[in-house]
């Protein structure tokens, strides 16, 4: 048996984060273990589609009548309430798996390079804020046209979403035999997200494990 614990760099949706991983393995034999492992990315940033509004709800026309009444000339305007933006983009993702873990005999003792592969679920939960940015842009009117125009407000509402995905993992790595139950471990994970939307997150640390 033995327990582990590593710190990596992890890769979701191209942004990078720091991740902290915990693991227990249970030896059947020299070759093949089980192991249980959990994976926490407590600052991942968010991903949000940008929200996009259909032009013709973005600008109006008006008219502009002479003084008799005939119409000069038509302006547009441009947006007034414009696409609403997403800002403070934070997150966490939480990986739970069950790995076969198979080591892979060498004639050097203090190396055990190994493989892993299994499945469990992960939970990542996003939060950002929607920004509605309330301010009317000026445009291009004939001269000696005043318009009167609404004053700026810009408003904040909080959103968040929340999703639990079945997570496969493949991978593997190399271990150091630094004391006699002590080993030091380099790690290279692949996580594939089955959800609504799936995605893959890699992950790349180092760490320690002891042997009991």
């Amino acid at each position: 048996m033995s327990a582990g614990g590593s710190a990596s760099a992890t890769s979701v949706d191209s942004r990078t984060s720091w991740s902290f991983a915990g693991s227990f393995e249970y030896r059947f034999n020299r070759v093949a273990g089980l192991e249980l492992e959990a994976t926490a990315v407590p600052t991942l940033k968010s991903a949000f589609s940008p929200v996009v509004l259909p032009a013709s709800s973005t600008s109006s026309f008006f008219s502009v009548s002479g003084p008799a009444g005939s119409v000069t000339s038509s302006v547009a305007l441009p947006a007034i309430f414009p696409s609403p933006r997403f800002e403070n983009r934070e997150g966490r993702a939480l990986f739970f798996t069950n790995n076969v873990r198979l080591h892979i005999p060498t004639t050097a003792a203090r190396l055990d390079p190994y493989f892993v592969a299994g499945g469990g679920i992960a939970n990542v939960r996003r939060t950002a804020e929607i920004v509605f940015d309330f301010s009317p842009l000026i445009p291009t009117l004939p001269p000696g046209v005043v318009i009167p125009l609404p004053p700026s407000r810009i408003l904040r509402q909080p959103f968040s979403s929340s999703s639990v995905d079945l997570a496969l993992t493949i991978g593997g790595g190399v271990g150091v035999r630094a004391a006699s139950r002590l080993w030091i471990e380099a790690d290279l994970r692949l996580f594939r997200l089955m959800g609504e939307e799936d995605r893959n997150v890699g992950r790349f640390g180092a760490g320690v494990r002891y042997r009991f």
